[in-house]
């Protein structure tokens, strides 16, 4: 028979995968004060490689920040044209992104967009511990990976659905190829660059 047989229990659909926007917002704001136009151009620059959000929907999680009490906005005048919002994290603010960065993620595709954007924050910020990280996540992929064995093995136990075969296997070499990548940046062993006085300072705000 070819692949479109008939089967009694279709593989599970995954789930859509997207960015917590908001979390990005106030990632980069970890960095200091910002209005909302040099914030969704550092987005664009630091993380447009990893994950791509228009202008309105950067905005509108930006907007959302101060009625959570993740951040303040006020307004700053400017000569001769409108006043712009500038944006500052609160102290909760700072507490959930740091909750949010250090928390592996799930399900195992998240780990090409949301885990590489907590990477690059690690960077960005110049922050410890992402080897706590880094283990954290290797532990969740490898419990992800024998779930998808057992689903590969019962596909191809069933000897009808050649299709939930196909798939289950091309699924389980995904998170294969994951956890050696993981492995590969745990023995990486990224160095923490030296930050200056007025960087320091900047961050700190």
């Amino acid at each position: 028979m070819g692949l479109m047989t008939a089967r009694t229990a279709p593989p599970t659909a995954l789930p859509p995968v997207d960015l917590p926007l908001d979390m990005l917002a106030l990632g980069l704001l970890m960095r200091g004060p910002a209005h909302g136009y040099r914030l969704f151009s550092a987005y664009q620059v630091e993380l447009g490689e990893i994950w791509t959000a228009g202008r309105s929907r950067f905005y509108g999680a930006l907007a959302e920040l101060p009625r959570r009490r993740l951040a303040r906005a006020h307004l700053e005048p400017q000569a001769h044209r409108p006043a712009r919002r500038t944006y500052t994290i609160t102290p909760l603010g700072r507490q959930r992104f740091l909750a949010w960065l250090h928390e592996p993620v799930t399900p195992l595709r998240a780990v090409r967009v949301v885990f590489l954007a907590k990477l690059r924050f690690f960077e960005l910020l110049n922050l410890p511990r992402v080897e706590d990280l880094l283990l954290a996540q290797r532990e969740v992929c490898r419990t992800g990976l024998v779930q998808l064995e057992r689903r590969a093995a019962s596909a191809a136990a069933g000897g009808n659905d050649h299709f939930g075969e196909i798939l289950y296997a091309f699924r389980v070499y995904q998170a294969r190829s994951v956890l050696d990548w993981l492995a590969w940046l745990a023995r990486r062993r990224p160095t923490r660059r030296k930050v200056g006085a007025s960087e320091s300072a900047k961050g700190s705000r």
